[in-house]
């Protein structure tokens, strides 16, 4: 009797032992996640194809703003406008701080 005792000792103690570990695994993996994430995020927005496209895209976005009836210029403004704000303004082009500027003066 005494050396089954001893069995489900071993067997409680290495599975407590399992599931110790893993819970461990997943409070590390909670608290470092978000870090290697932000990480990541910071080095793709400062990557030059990532700088070099968003450039591209707002000067696409200011030529089709630009080439728009009345009409369509306001409704392309909202557009335009949250386009811009996702981006530094100091990484912007001066033509495109330009026109970003006077479409925020637009009231």
């Amino acid at each position: 009797m005494k050396d089954v005792f001893n069995v489900v000792g071993v067997i409680a103690l290495a599975g407590a032992s399992i599931f110790g570990v893993a819970y461990g695994g997943y409070r590390m993996y909670a608290f470092f996640a978000p870090r290697y994430v932000a990480v990541d995020n910071r080095v793709f927005q400062e990557s030059q194809q990532y700088n070099e496209g968003m450039v591209r895209d707002l000067e696409n976005l200011r030529m089709q703003y630009m080439s728009a009836t009345p009409e369509q210029r306001e409704a392309l403004r909202a557009l335009v406008l949250h386009r811009f704000s996702v981006y530094p303004e100091d990484k912007l082009p001066p033509d495109l701080l330009a026109f970003y500027s006077s479409l925020k003066g637009i009231q």
